[in-house]
């Protein structure tokens, strides 16, 4: 509940990783109900939000702040997706066959997604009690997993100069609209990146839009550091470090680096000894899956704008 008073879509989110750690030669059909669920779900969060821009939490959905148990929230959630979509004909309701309501507990609720919910209450316990970190870090390894393999398929398929892969492509066409909208506004251009999203922004900016004039470029909790050293970048120069050249040059067409970590988060790594021009910025996120608390938390946002305050 702690989680979707801050954020519905990131507990929605955590409810989708949670389910999907189960064993589905045992549940047949049950993880698809689940995916069913969520993206219903996630379509009712960004209708109505604005895909987060009107608000998030309890503070954008009233109903959140009547809620008290983790169970109660389920069923709550359910009710307000289905209310919304009867009213509304919006959704995924009218195109995704509800066959997963054959296979559910009483009143339409997905069983996984009522023993995703009980995971997640048993896990939050067991991590403040620091009684099951075995058991922790068996969960954390799952969005670890995808992030690698997020990462294979970019630099699988990320192309070059003349023939740009379709992520690198899409990306920059977001960077080069975000460019000239900041021109034409007046205005600094600011790109904030999270998890893999850093990586790419970095190569994007290092090997593939290098006359994109960035002002202010913050990566959280990303991996932009060891994967330098590990030389995955189109940009990465493996004569780099050397006796008089210890660090990777700063980029030259970036005003300013801030990246962000929480020492806790097992995805995130430090950009300054690696990068010259990057400032590290150590910040707690409280989150028992840090990976996932920084855009969420709004102190994350207070004290990054009151560092972009400062001068570098």
């Amino acid at each position: 509940m702690a989680t979707a008073r801050l954020s519905l879509q990131r507990a929605v989110d955590l409810l989708a990783l949670a389910g999907s750690d189960g064993d589905e030669e045992h549940e047949p059909g049950s993880l698809a109900e689940l995916v069913a669920f969520c993206a219903r779900a996630t379509v009712y969060w960004a209708e109505l939000t604005g895909e987060g821009a009107l608000g998030d939490g309890a503070a954008f959905f009233a109903w959140l702040g009547n809620v008290e148990e983790d169970d109660e929230f389920l069923e709550r959630l359910h009710d307000e997706v289905a209310d919304w979509e009867r009213r509304t004909g919006r959704g995924l309701a009218e195109t995704v066959p509800r066959s997963w309501e054959s296979f559910s507990v009483e009143g339409g609720l997905p069983a996984r997604a009522v023993r995703a919910v009980h995971r997640l209450r048993a896990l939050h316990t067991a991590t403040r009690t620091r009684l099951a970190a075995a058991g922790v870090r068996r969960w954390a390894a799952r969005p670890a997993a995808l992030l690698l393999g997020d990462v294979m398929g970019y630099f699988a398929e990320r192309g070059t100069l003349e023939a740009p892969g379709r992520i690198v492509a899409r990306i920059a066409d977001a960077l080069d609209e975000a460019a000239q909208d900041a021109a034409s506004r007046g205005e600094p251009l600011v790109v904030l990146a999270h998890s893999m999203g850093g990586n790419i922004v970095h190569d994007l900016l290092s090997h593939f839009r290098p006359d994109v004039r960035v002002d202010l470029l913050v990566t959280v909790g990303t991996q932009v550091g060891v994967f330098e050293e590990l030389k995955l970048f189109a940009s990465s120069d493996p004569a780099v470090p050397q006796p008089g050249r210890p660090k990777v040059g700063a980029l030259a067409n970036v005003g300013r680096w801030l990246n962000v970590l929480d020492r806790s988060d097992p995805l995130a790594f430090a950009a300054a000894p690696v990068f010259a021009g990057a400032e590290d910025l150590v910040f707690r996120t409280g989150a028992w899956w840090a990976h996932g608390g920084y855009l969420t938390s709004c102190e994350f946002h207070a004290r990054l704008a009151r560092r972009v305050g400062r001068p570098a």
